[in-house]
């Protein structure tokens, strides 16, 4: 072998090692993205009053009924979960640890605190809604949804967050409570009246989203009980033109509630995101109990619902 010969191999050689080395460090730095080969398993959960002190709020809690919490989350193998009536990050770290869990909880202010029923001199603790995203997960934190709180201090802001680049949208909302009738338009009540002005915000976003074919979810505390075959605002929030756009995962589910059967939580995906259901997947999850529950069995006063999507 001559001497430019030589040389020239060695060059070679170190221009692939040289790529090589970008190639890992690229690697390395690249953010974790969903693929095709991936499932997101979603949840939803009304967790109750979630406090960032022991003893504190309309459900007073032990450390060993927050070690409890921690331990049954664990066992629901999420990659995003929607939490609502939640205080702060503080107390979202009691239960799902920052070494695991990536946070965002609404910007919601602290409103006024009121004397928590059935607990003489404990006070509410601030409702928010929130999400955990499972570290590894490439996702941005939105703008919070205000206008579903109707410039009003008691109702609550809808958080949002992009999935994978912004190839999926997140919605998690939590509804005005009190309104559970069929048709919410015809009753007059106060919750009722606050739902007739929430419902057109949303129907609004939802809307938008399916105009412009972006994939979206909203998933949350509706506090309505959407499946009702002649609920008005489900027809009114899941047609458009008289077609069928949302899909609901509870249209064959039943609350796991000892006494409130007809769920009022639910995870809605729009017309690119019902393609992507892993079929049999919905579920809501029992606290890991088979049966009818009692109340002792409820580490909170809603059981957490789950759905899962294959993004492509």
């Amino acid at each position: 072998m001559n001497t430019q010969m030589k040389k020239t191999l060695i060059t070679l050689a170190a221009l692939t090692a040289l790529v090589g080395c970008q190639q890992k460090e690229q690697q390395t730095l690249a953010p974790t993205t969903l693929t095709d080969s991936n499932n997101l398993k979603l949840v939803s959960w009304n967790i109750e009053h979630l406090a960032d002190e022991i003893g504190k709020g309309c459900k007073p809690r032990s450390q060993a009924d927050y070690q409890a919490l921690a331990n049954y989350a664990a066992t629901l193998n999420a990659d995003i979960i929607a939490l609502q009536e939640v205080q702060s990050e503080k107390a979202l770290k009691r239960v799902f640890p920052e070494s695991q869990w990536q946070y965002v909880v609404s910007s919601r202010p602290d409103n006024e605190a009121y004397e928590c029923r059935g607990h003489d001199g404990l006070f509410s603790t601030p409702q928010r809604t929130a999400f955990v995203i499972k570290k590894g997960i490439n996702f941005t934190a939105q703008a919070d949804f205000k206008a579903l709180a109707l410039d009003n201090p008691g109702l609550r802001y809808g958080t949002s967050i992009s999935v994978n680049n912004g190839q999926l949208e997140v919605l998690n909302v939590h509804m005005k409570s009190g309104c559970f009738v069929s048709n919410y338009r015809k009753d007059n009540k106060k919750a009722c009246t606050v739902y007739q002005q929430q419902g057109p915000i949303l129907e609004k976003w939802v809307n938008q989203r399916v105009d412009s074919k972006k994939a979206f979810v909203v998933l949350g505390d509706f506090n309505h009980r959407l499946v009702d075959q002649n609920n008005r605002y489900w027809q009114e929030l899941s047609k458009e033109d008289g077609e069928r756009i949302l899909l609901s995962s509870m249209q064959n589910l039943q609350s796991c509630h000892p006494k409130y059967k007809a769920p009022i939580d639910h995870i809605v995906t729009g017309p690119i995101a019902t393609q992507w259901i892993v079929e049999g997947s919905q579920q809501v999850d029992a606290f890991g109990k088979q049966g009818e529950l009692d109340y002792d069995d409820m580490l909170s006063d809603h059981c957490p619902i789950s759905l899962t999507l294959s993004v492509r």
